[in-house]
């Protein structure tokens, strides 16, 4: 909303001068910051539209990353080809 070093100037006006100086002051004001919170809002929205477009992408790879640091921790004796395979193959079937 920036400076308010033009609200001095309001002393030298005469009293009409002086009240619609103020009126329309609090109207600039009000709609100022209608405007700022729309485009808040629009901003938010269309992060909210993005990030929900690619949730299920980013939660599989967080999924993985977990498995891939789970398995990293574990110690070599544990990694057999029964309890880590080389690949996992999966098969979904819509109904």
């Amino acid at each position: 909303m920036g400076d308010f070093g033009c609200i001095a100037a309001s002393d030298y006006l005469t009293p009409a001068e002086n009240w619609l100086f103020w009126v329309i002051w609090l109207i600039t004001a009000i709609m100022t910051c209608i405007i700022f919170l729309n485009f808040i809002v629009a901003e938010a929205s269309a992060s909210y539209s993005e990030v929900s477009e690619q949730l299920e992408e980013y939660i599989q790879q967080q999924r993985a990353d977990l498995v891939a640091e789970a398995e990293a921790l574990s110690p070599d004796s544990w990694k057999t080809e029964s309890r880590y395979p080389r690949f996992i193959a999966i098969r979904k079937v819509e109904t």
